[in-house]
């Protein structure tokens, strides 16, 4: 009679935990996260990549803690990322941490990604809101001033950043990667550093991602070409908006009244009639994959859609996510969306 009664409570408690992960309980789903992603010395790991870790992966993961109020694991992150990729002479952060072809493990790739650090300090400031600590606001500091004096560039008169440090000049045109704007950091940066810069940054990037859109769908692109006067689709990368430019509605919805690009109205159509979200649009040949999109992507939309005002719809998106997510525990990029996704 025990045993019955024991498995019964293990079964009640494993149910009770699927329906708050299934229901969209973010608290679940940041367990889930740390279990599986981030390791014991405090790396997040992308498996899909040959378990490298990435700037971005370690930003993204201190925003995560930061927003679930988890100070331990925060300062595990930061505590790796300081001992691992801030190897550099600026305040910048190697990119691109893994297996090396010797097979040690370190630093593979110096070059900085600008999404990294603008992550990593946006982090620090939002830890240093919750709980203060001058180290996080003076690190911060030190990062976005080296943001500033290494990766923006002029072009027409408007400011914007480049994607890293080396290799994205070519003469005068510049590629640029539109995800990596940060609207709400750009904002938080404007507080505490070179206000006139950052103002600047943030409304002149507002205008290249309405121009960064392109074929019928009116979706913004991965990766974008700064020519003359024109933008337009870098004929050096795919012409896709998929794995990098679904960050743009990410972004954008985190601001209180997001100007979101055309394309989302045409996606969330697309979505109604097709009943999924395609992997990438091809933006030069108005084409799309077969291939569904991850949970992640489903969230953002689901985000972007609620803010947009289609409540229902976003409802859907966000219970079509929150029943895949657990599919595959292997994808980092699509927990972070999610969480970050989540209000």
């Amino acid at each position: 009679m025990h045993k019955i009664l024991s498995r019964v409570a293990i079964c009640f408690i494993f149910m009770i935990g699927i329906s708050k992960i299934v229901c969209g309980k973010e608290p679940a789903v940041w367990e889930e996260f740390k279990s599986n992603f981030v390791s014991q010395d405090g790396r997040v790991i992308d498996y899909y990549n040959g378990h490298v870790s990435h700037s971005e992966g370690q930003g993204y993961g201190m925003l995560l803690a930061v927003k679930y109020d988890d100070k331990a694991v925060f300062d595990k992150l930061w505590q790796w990322t300081q001992d691992n990729i801030a190897v550099r002479n600026d305040h910048l952060f190697a990119w691109k941490w893994g297996e090396r072809t010797s097979g040690s493990w370190g630093v593979v790739d110096y070059n900085n990604a600008t999404d990294g650090d603008i992550l990593i300090a946006y982090a620090l400031l939002r830890a240093d809101e919750q709980w203060p600590d001058n180290k996080y606001k003076n690190t911060a500091l030190r990062i976005i001033g080296s943001v500033r004096e290494n990766l923006a560039v002029e072009w027409n008169g408007y400011q914007f950043l480049l994607p890293g440090y080396h290799g994205f000049i070519r003469d005068n045109r510049f590629i640029l990667n539109p995800s990596y704007i940060i609207f709400s950091a750009y904002r938080t940066f404007a507080k505490i550093d070179n206000e006139v810069f950052w103002q600047k940054v943030y409304k002149d990037s507002m205008l290249l991602i309405a121009k960064s859109c392109f074929g019928s769908l009116k979706m913004p692109a991965d990766w974008v070409m700064l020519d003359g006067k024109n933008i337009s689709l870098c004929d050096e990368r795919k012409p896709y908006f998929g794995y990098e430019a679904i960050r743009v509605f990410l972004y954008l919805s985190w601001e209180e009244n997001p100007q979101f690009p055309e394309g989302l109205e045409k996606m969330l159509d697309m979505y109604n009639k097709l009943g999924f979200i395609p992997l990438w649009a091809d933006l030069a040949n108005d084409s799309i994959s077969l291939q569904n999109a991850p949970p992640g992507f489903y969230a953002v939309f689901a985000r972007a859609a609620e803010k947009a005002g289609e409540k229902t719809l976003s409802k859907k998106l966000f219970k079509e996510a929150s029943e895949r997510l657990m599919y595959d525990k292997k994808d980092y990029y699509s927990f972070c969306l999610y969480l970050l996704a989540e209000e």
